[in-house]
C-alpha cells in the first residue's frame, strides 16, 4: 500500500503490511529523484556574474556594484588593505 503525504513538495511512502499487522517502512522519497547526475565540464567564461570580456594576462576579477558582476581587470582602484597596528 503506498500512502502519499502532501509537503508541498512531491513525498511517497511506501509500506508493506507483514505478518501481525506491523507495519514496515520499505521506502520514503521525498521531492522529485534524480536519477543521473553529471558535473560536465565549465569554464568561468560561463558563470553568471562573472563578465570576462577584458582579460589579459595578469587580470583578477573585482567586483563592480554598477554592474553586479565580477570583472576582469587588471587595475585595483577602491581597495583599502588595513594591515593591522605593530
Amino acid at each position: 500500500m503506498a500512502i502519499r503525504i502532501g509537503t508541498g513538495q512531491t513525498t511517497q511512502v511506501k509500506t508493506v503490511r507483514g505478518v501481525g499487522q506491523t507495519t514496515q517502512v520499505k521506502r520514503v522519497v521525498v521531492g522529485r529523484p534524480v536519477r543521473n547526475v553529471s558535473s560536465g565540464s565549465t569554464s568561468i567564461n560561463n558563470l553568471l556574474g562573472v563578465d570576462t570580456s577584458g582579460k589579459v594576462d595578469g587580470s583578477m576579477l573585482v567586483y563592480s556594484a554598477t554592474s553586479g558582476n565580477f570583472e576582469a581587470t587588471i587595475f585595483l582602484e577602491k581597495q583599502d588593505i588595513n594591515g593591522g597596528n605593530y
